[in-house]
């Protein structure tokens, strides 16, 4: 819930049962990102786990953070003079999942669910039943404490939460078993997105539709300007993000360097066994309808709760605050310096989005091959896998 935020709920108050203290968590996180933790810092190493492991850290370490200042859901939109900063939110999680054709009784998966927070406004606007994945074993149990005391039993009866790395999808979620999967904001936070994508045309049905909702390098970003490099590794590391790169190319582009194995983002859809049928930005697309920026809610808010929380000062106070506690044996050792490294993200998300290079709504509308050869889309699968250190599987 978007709300005045209560002190009670502030990250660090031991909350969130973690497997070690934050110290140590945020200590193995900054490992992943080698010395991207610096400004300047160069591009991180490739990652093995596909990133995997690094976001399951992240998240243990920030859902709170993410609850206190965006409420449930844990990702950007659009926003509109005189709605709410909860209700532009809503309103474009409904659009999204319009363009995806979603409706009463299909049986949808949300790949990155985070707390269940859109997945659970999908049920309640479409109809549909939706089956969550996330590999942060935190946020399934907020997920389920959330939808317990504030969900009606039909959105209980239709959501399903498993924790499950997106890079190899628990077994319950069976080939051709569901008619429509979408990514909303967690596309990104892999190395290479072609692995949960493959996923993705796996579990879904021949003619079935993948969307994704994703951060995303947008044709004016420049690999030569040092500036946008910057905001770039501002973003990944404060973001639990790897390797932003372009939905497609332009002429004359400098790709620049990055460890992903396809240049484009619609390169990954392809080598995924999928056909692009739509991508664009939902951000400018917004702005022609007379929404605001996205980063707007970076910046200086919307209403009362965001600028108390997610807006530049917001942030600032609840550093000023966790610090506080932090200091008097209130909040755990560690949350401070959480909050700061998630401000890395918020401050170079904003800029950049100001510059025009980058947006986190990137809308792209994918389709299952009508002929999809099931034989065919396991071997791509395991050649895609070969590369990859599935980090469930190695714990």
């Amino acid at each position: 819930m978007n709300t005045i935020p209560n002190i009670a709920r502030l990250p660090g108050q031991a909350v969130n049962r973690k497997d070690m203290s934050s110290e140590e968590m945020i200590r193995r996180y900054d490992r992943y990102y080698g010395n991207a933790t610096q400004w300047l810092g160069s591009l991180p190493p490739h990652d093995e786990a596909n990133n995997a492991a690094a976001v399951e850290r992240y998240f243990t370490l920030t859902t709170d953070f993410f609850e206190y200042g965006w409420g449930d859901a844990i990702h950007m939109a659009p926003l509109k003079v005189g709605w709410a900063f909860k209700r532009s939110i809503a309103y474009w999680e409904q659009y999204f999942v319009s363009q995806m054709g979603i409706h009463k009784d299909m049986k949808v998966a949300d790949l990155g669910m985070g707390i269940g927070g859109p997945m659970r406004r999908v049920i309640e606007f479409t109809g549909a039943s939706v089956t969550g994945v996330t590999i942060c074993q935190h946020q399934i149990n907020r997920a389920k404490e959330i939808t317990k005391n504030e969900w009606p039993e039909y959105v209980q009866e239709k959501a399903k939460y498993v924790r499950g790395d997106y890079n190899d999808l628990p077994k319950e979620l069976k080939s051709n078993s569901f008619d429509a999967a979408y990514f909303m904001e967690s596309l990104s936070h892999a190395e290479d997105r072609t692995a949960p994508l493959a996923q993705a045309a796996k579990i879904v049905k021949p003619g079935g539709i993948v969307g994704a909702w994703q951060w995303m390098l947008k044709p004016a970003f420049n690999f030569s300007n040092p500036r946008h490099l910057e905001l770039k590794r501002g973003m990944e590391y404060g973001g639990g993000l790897r390797n932003l790169i372009k939905p497609y190319g332009e002429p004359g582009d400098d790709f620049g360097t990055h460890s992903a194995t396809q240049e484009f983002r619609h390169d990954e859809f392809e080598a995924a066994g999928l056909e692009v049928l739509e991508s664009y930005d939902m951000g400018s697309e917004a702005m022609k309808r007379g929404f605001l920026g996205w980063w707007v809610a970076l910046t200086t808010g919307i209403d009362l709760p965001s600028r108390l929380t997610s807006s530049h000062y917001g942030r600032r106070l609840t550093m000023g605050i966790v610090r506080v506690l932090e200091a008097v044996g209130i909040a755990e050792p560690g949350t401070y310096r959480t909050a700061l490294m998630l401000e890395h993200c918020g401050l170079s998300a904003a800029l950049a989005g100001q510059l025009g290079i980058f947006t986190p709504a990137w809308l792209t509308i994918a389709r299952v091959p009508l002929d999809k050869d099931d034989a065919e889309q396991e071997k791509r699968i395991e050649k895609i896998q070969k590369g990859i250190k599935l980090a469930l599987k190695s714990q």
